[in-house]
């Protein structure tokens, strides 16, 4: 059976999700994780690489994983994702010509850099010349490199590397990725370090942006304005939450604690709105048709409620299981509910290559 391996290596901690994609619905064979030492990766980037190194075996003999079909997601501030329109020149001619046609569009050097692209539409100029828009993902060299040899000291090879917004993306819509859909459509998901956005319509991942702000934000300002130790601060955060209107107001300590958790959601949503916005006034849209939202960091009472009421959309939950059957994964139920947060990852790496959508055609140039 194939079964294919989704690594998800995390600020906090690193999963692997092995997934049976051979035929029908896809199953879920097996789904662990492991905490990192504190400084080991840090906003998606491996620091120590000794020390991740070490977990990802100890999660693999712990857990018998395989070995097989490994597929590691990347997610930090060094990828970059941008639109190009470019010749079309078939799928050899362009990959030849990618590095000069998209040198301008990326802030790195295409000779320092490890590029793939995303097909998005087909069209034609007004002199008739056929054109292809395509989402181009540069990541650098060094990074990139610096995850395999992780990979490869742990006594693992990679068989893909796959930006992690677009496993996002095929957990949180499944099977109905192929089909058109209402409009265009959000991911947003919400880690310890890091906020990644991705928005799609009609099947086709159109637009990703990464946002150094995660749920240890909220932790590290309740610490540092309350005078609290970081585990405090973590318990604290969960039980109270951010306002689910405006800023609180109250002199007693809830009202404190919950002011300045707010505070950082603010900052947080001015951010992904900011990405939001940009991208449908240049769609020509007006509103998301809905949010799907995952992570750890989303588990924070109240924040989802305020992304949805900012960005004027309706916020469902990612739910993975609803697109995945679940085979001997040695879970419980109710531990796999609790888990659905963090799953979309590590799933949707393993499910590279099973949802497959064609560029769509146009006569003109798109919005």
């Amino acid at each position: 059976m194939p079964i294919a391996v989704g690594l998800d290596i995390g600020s906090e901690a690193v999963r692997a999700a092995a997934v049976d994609t051979g035929s029908g619905t896809p199953e879920l064979r097996r789904f662990a994780e492991m905490p990192l030492p504190p400084g080991a990766v840090v906003a998606g980037e491996v620091v120590d690489e000794g020390a991740v190194a070490e977990v990802i075996s100890a999660l693999w003999k712990r857990h018998h994983l395989p070995r097989q079909g490994l597929v590691v997601g990347i997610a930090n501030r060094r990828v970059v994702v941008r639109r190009v329109d470019v010749p079309h020149l078939g799928k050899v001619g362009l990959a030849e010509a990618l590095p000069s046609l998209v040198q301008d569009a990326i802030p790195i050097l295409v000779e320092e850099a490890i590029l793939d692209y995303l097909p998005m539409e087909e069209f034609t100029t007004t002199e008739g010349d056929p054109m292809l828009s395509i989402l181009v993902v540069a990541a650098q060299r060094e990074m990139v490199e610096s995850l395999v040899r992780v990979v490869r000291r742990a006594g693992l090879q990679v068989a893909s590397i796959d930006l992690q917004a677009f496993g996002l993306v095929r957990a949180a819509f499944g099977p109905s990725l192929t089909k058109d859909g209402e409009g265009t459509q959000g991911l947003l998901d919400i880690g310890a370090t890091l906020t990644q956005v991705a928005l799609t319509k009609a099947g086709i991942t159109r637009f990703v942006d990464i946002i150094p702000t995660g749920g240890s934000r909220f932790t590290d300002a309740l610490a540092a304005g309350a005078s609290m130790n970081r585990e405090d601060a973590e318990e604290r955060k969960r039980s109270i939450g951010v306002a689910p209107g405006g800023m609180p107001g109250g002199d007693d300590e809830q009202a404190s604690l919950s002011r300045i958790l707010t505070g950082i959601a603010d900052g947080l949503i001015d951010d992904i709105r900011g990405s939001v916005d940009g991208y449908l006034t240049q769609a020509g849209e007006h509103a998301l048709a809905r949010l799907m939202v995952c992570g750890n960091g989303a588990r924070l009472p109240h924040l989802a409620l305020r992304i949805g009421r900012a960005l004027g959309t309706r916020v469902e939950p990612v739910r993975v299981l609803d697109h995945v059957n679940v085979g001997r994964v040695r879970l419980t139920e109710p531990q796999l509910l609790e888990l659905q947060p963090v799953l979309p990852a590590a799933v949707g790496l393993a499910l590279w290559g099973s949802y497959v959508v064609p560029p769509r055609n146009r006569s003109s140039p798109p919005a």
